[in-house]
């Protein structure tokens, strides 16, 4: 038990890795379909590439959406329309006729001289105008309609009569017949009785909207969604043969009857267990390739971490659109995550990292094949076009490329599969440049991650290696000597790290904050002194020592005060590893023979580089600094010079955490031998003759 907890110790690391790929493993298997998919991908025009394929059961070739839109269309345009009566219309029409006729007559019945029986004779004549009106019926159909058209007219619930338009009033026909009907009065009283007329004329047969909705919902029900039958053991296609329409919907129908007794079958427990360990195995292999092949990578559970986050966000954003049946896949932004993954470690990772999303993916996209092989042309253009970013120019210069390619592939899948461009669905390639617009967004999400995962991107190196940064331009007004001497350091170290494949910037800007702590007491390095007076005259060695090893301290609290990323404080802590103060401790023992050294007091407390990067440094630091005590600096002496410091180091065992090579350290030596040689202007000696 006590050696399982010992080993559980010391590999705690890795147990929390193999957690991590568990848990984003059974996460990301949860957006898997769990139905048991068709395994066959096919498509019109193109040949069938698998072994012949028999019926494992009966099934009924489903229709086409549009054949049974027609189908429903034809059928509502044979449908004839049902009408009710109201037959309370009638009664209250002529009611209302009474009631506003009275109401007129005895208003206007001086002004028209009526006599009383002239008012009876007025109210018999509009009364049965509008009772002739209502006997016959008053239509609401449009006047524009086919009055031959059939109608049925119900008088009760259960029994109707059939009809045609024509044997009612349409409205405008209602109004002609009472203008005709009273037109033989005279004038004044036909314009006085026909208003009161048409006030009472309003539909009295009108469209049954509940019964209509209720017979053409049972009509449209009898279509019958399927259009012959397939018999089990009967071949649907055989190897080779070009799909048809005719064998495309054979097929479709029986992939949807597979899917659905087939994963019907299958219980749900069973299905994700399968999902799970498919998505398990991939993921475990893609760590796999991290350790062999980004092993600083894959040494960060946060890096990790990352990785997985990305590529589980994209997939809960296919399968959510997948799941909604929107036509928009095209739009998704892939390439997000190899521009993304490739800013913060590199091309090999960001190359894994989007081969394990699309084969992921495979199990998403519903036979996808065209769409996943484009996407994945698409994100390597992506890794080898956003090389560095340097300029804005290069990302739209970038998102063009991937726009060229997305268009050059879409069209060169749409003519091997339909055989003529014409047939390419032009409402994907709107998709497609949403796609690239979307793609411009992991920009600005580069500094949003950063903030998250604690990452530094080439951009954040770049802003940071400007000298105008307020910690920098403070450097250069209190300690302008320090801050020319870190200008030469990261000329040197940029220039060596280029030559050995690392990664330049980041040794740059790392090189131009290594000495930041020099801010806190600039004149006790020699650098910054402009006068004969050295205030460490006035000090021991041991306190001379303390204030030359506490510039490491200072600018480590000021990096931490300006929010520098750990990388780059990284440099300050490393850049003199645990070397001594050689000066302070060498004129101790010489003044103090006699006495027991505490060495621990002109020693920097470390620690030692532990990369390329931070190795080059303090290489760099320490020839640049020895090189300008020389007096006459002739390439001999800077040669020798060089050689001897760095090789003080190495017997220091300075390098020993990093994995750099004695090639690459001669490599270093032989380009900052050179480098300084051009800074001084040293010449090769020759010999007399």
């Amino acid at each position: 038990m006590n050696r399982l907890f010992t080993t559980s110790i010391n590999n705690h690391q890795d147990l929390v890795r193999i957690i991590m790929v568990v848990l984003f493993s059974a996460f990301i298997s949860l957006f898997i379909p769990r139905t048991n998919a068709f395994k066959f991908d096919f498509e019109t025009g193109k040949p069938w590439r698998y072994d012949n394929l028999i019926a494992s059961f009966d099934f009924g070739i489903y229709k086409s959406k549009s054949d049974i839109e027609n189908e429903r269309k034809k059928l509502l345009e044979e449908y004839i329309p049902y009408y009710k009566i109201e037959t309370e219309k009638k009664i209250q029409n002529t009611q209302r006729f009474i009631t506003n006729f009275n109401i007129v007559f005895t208003k206007n019945k001086e002004a028209f001289k009526f006599t009383t029986t002239d008012s009876i004779k007025l109210l018999q004549t509009g009364i049965s105008t509008v009772e002739k009106l209502y006997f016959k019926g008053i239509i609401n159909v449009d006047d524009k309609e086919n009055n031959e058209k059939d109608i049925y007219l119900l008088e009760t619930e259960n029994t109707s009569i059939r009809a045609t338009i024509s044997d009612f009033y349409t409205l405008k026909e209602a109004h002609l017949f009472a203008e005709e009907a009273i037109k033989p009065l005279a004038d004044d009283v036909e314009k006085f009785l026909l208003l009161i007329v048409e006030e009472a004329i309003d539909y009295n047969i009108v469209y049954d909207n509940i019964t209509n909705k209720k017979l053409k919902d049972e009509l449209l029900n009898q279509v019958s969604l399927t259009r012959g039958k397939i018999q089990e053991e009967e071949m649907i296609v055989s190897k080779g043969a070009i799909i048809t329409q005719e064998k495309f919907n054979i097929l479709n129908s029986y992939k949807i009857e597979y899917e659905k007794r087939v994963a019907g079958q299958q219980k749900s427990i069973t299905v994700i267990l399968g999902n799970f360990l498919i998505v398990l195995l991939i993921l475990v292999v893609f760590t796999r390739f991290l350790k062999l092949y980004s092993p600083k990578i894959y040494a960060s559970n946060r890096n990790i971490t990352f990785i997985y986050f990305i590529i589980a966000a994209m997939i809960i954003i296919e399968a959510s659109v997948v799941k909604s049946g929107l036509t928009v896949l095209y739009a998704i932004p892939f390439c997000i995550v190899p521009i993304t993954t490739k800013t913060f470690f590199g091309p090999t990772t960001a190359l894994h990292t989007f081969i394990a999303l699309m084969l992921l993916s495979t199990f998403i996209i519903p036979n996808g094949t065209d769409f996943i092989v484009l996407q994945i042309i698409a994100g390597m253009v992506a890794l080898f076009t956003s090389v560095r970013v340097n300029y804005w120019s290069q990302f739209f210069i970038s998102n063009g490329l991937i726009l060229l390619t997305y268009f050059i592939g879409y069209f060169a899948i749409a003519i091997s599969q339909e055989g003529e461009i014409n047939n390419a669905n032009i409402e994907n390639l709107g998709w497609i440049v949403l796609n690239v617009l979307l793609v411009l967004l992991s920009y600005p999400f580069i500094p949003l991650f950063e903030k998250l995962f604690g990452f530094v991107s080439e951009i954040t190196l770049l802003e940071l290696s400007d000298i105008n940064k307020p910690l920098l331009k403070e450097l250069s007004i209190k300690a302008p000597g320090t801050f020319q001497h870190s200008l030469q350091v990261a000329n040197l170290a940029e220039a060596a790290a280029y030559e050995i494949g690392a990664n330049t910037l980041l040794v740059k800007t790392g090189a131009l904050y290594h000495d930041i702590g020099k801010i806190a007491n600039p004149t006790y390095f020699i650098e910054n002194q402009v006068s004969n007076i050295n205030p460490h005259d006035d000090l021991t060695y041991e306190e001379s020592a303390h204030i030359i090893i506490s510039h490491v301290s200072e600018g480590i609290t000021l990096a931490k005060k300006y929010k520098l990323p750990d990388i780059i404080i990284d440099f300050i802590r490393t850049h003199h590893g645990s070397s001594r103060v050689e000066y302070f401790y060498q004129s101790y023992l010489k003044n103090f023979p006699d006495n027991e050294v505490n060495e621990s007091l002109f020693t920097y407390p470390g620690p030692l580089p532990y990369s390329k990067e931070t190795a080059i440094v303090m290489m760099a630091d320490t020839v640049e600094a020895a090189a300008r005590s020389l007096k006459q600096p002739t390439a001999t002496i800077i040669d020798e010079l060089v050689e001897k410091l760095i090789q003080h180091k190495i017997s220091q065992q300075q390098f020993i955490n990093c994995n750099i090579t004695f090639k690459e350290i001669n490599t270093i030596k032989k380009v900052l031998k050179k480098m300084l040689h051009s800074i001084y202007h040293a010449r090769v000696e020759y010999p007399n003759s």
